[in-house]
């Protein structure tokens, strides 16, 4: 018991850098997703794919409506992880955690966004059934290149932490 409470750290007085470690990968998901529709705005269809069931594409709605929504909830993800980083019942591995599930969620979540939005962006002028069969994302790659960029961010996250904890 006296182990667990000398490890666990008392987080009051923070400076801004360390609460900055855990919104950073939130804020960086919001704008992302903005620049690649701004870039790929003259390719989008009307409608883009919004929701994918298992039996493929079933929902669509406009593109600046699907990325405002998934900014939403990215925003509100970094909502709940600012606080997790600040809070001062955690040990010491479990404020390391945070961290690297934080970057590691933040990173891995924009980059499959980025490339849903590309998919869409190949169906430019296409109706929903001509949409649903040029929307083809290549599973085998972006699932393993996702995987690797959430772990890469995710230890890039744990090194900030540990960095900020010294401060």
């Amino acid at each position: 018991m006296i182990a667990t409470t000398e490890a666990r750290r008392d987080r009051a007085g923070w400076p801004p850098g360390q609460i900055a470690l855990g919104a950073a990968p939130w804020l960086v998901a919001a704008v992302v997703p903005w620049v690649v529709l701004l870039v790929l705005r003259d390719r989008m269809p009307a409608e883009v794919v919004s929701h994918t069931g298992s039996g493929g594409p079933d929902g669509f709605m406009s593109a600046p409506k699907f990325v405002a929504s998934v900014t939403l909830v990215f925003l509100l993800q970094g909502a709940l992880f600012v606080p997790a980083l600040i809070k001062g019942a955690q040990t010491n591995g479990q404020y390391l955690l945070t961290a690297a599930v934080c970057w590691g969620f933040g990173v891995g979540e924009t980059y499959l966004f980025a490339v849903d939005l590309h998919a869409n962006a190949r169906g430019s002028d296409l109706d929903h059934a001509q949409l649903l069969e040029a929307y083809d994302i290549n599973w085998v790659l972006h699932g393993p290149v996702t995987a690797v960029l959430a772990v890469v961010a995710g230890a890039a996250g744990v090194l900030m932490a540990r960095k900020a904890e010294r401060r």
